[in-house]
């Protein structure tokens, strides 16, 4: 095979792969479209996912574009191109915005 055969196989499994990232599991529940593997949860095919976000919870509320699930926040599909982080500290870095306790990307 190629060597550039073989290269594309592996940055497409790497890309394959992250479409089914482990969070990792707040509580003992995890969020819907997602299942219990030890400390993480997964998502149960990467369809499951479609574009959709999820992050753990920091306080009560959940940012701009994401809604509430349990101990999780899970992005609304429309809200595609919203990309949110808890917040560290009292500024958000550059090209982000704040919303409660997270970051937003703009």
């Amino acid at each position: 095979m190629p060597r550039y055969m073989s290269c594309f196989i592996l940055l497409m499994g790497a890309a394959a792969a992250s479409a089914q990232t482990p969070i990792p599991r707040s509580g003992d529940s995890c969020p819907t479209g997602t299942y219990r593997s030890g400390d993480y949860c997964k998502p149960f095919k990467s369809s499951s996912a479609d574009g959709q976000s999820i992050i753990e919870k920091s306080g009560t509320q959940c940012p701009t574009g994401y809604y509430s699930a349990g101990n999780y926040c899970k992005r609304y599909p429309s809200q595609s191109e919203k990309e949110a982080i808890p917040r560290e500290k009292k500024d958000c870095p550059g090209g982000w915005y704040k919303s409660g306790q997270y970051c937003v990307r703009n």
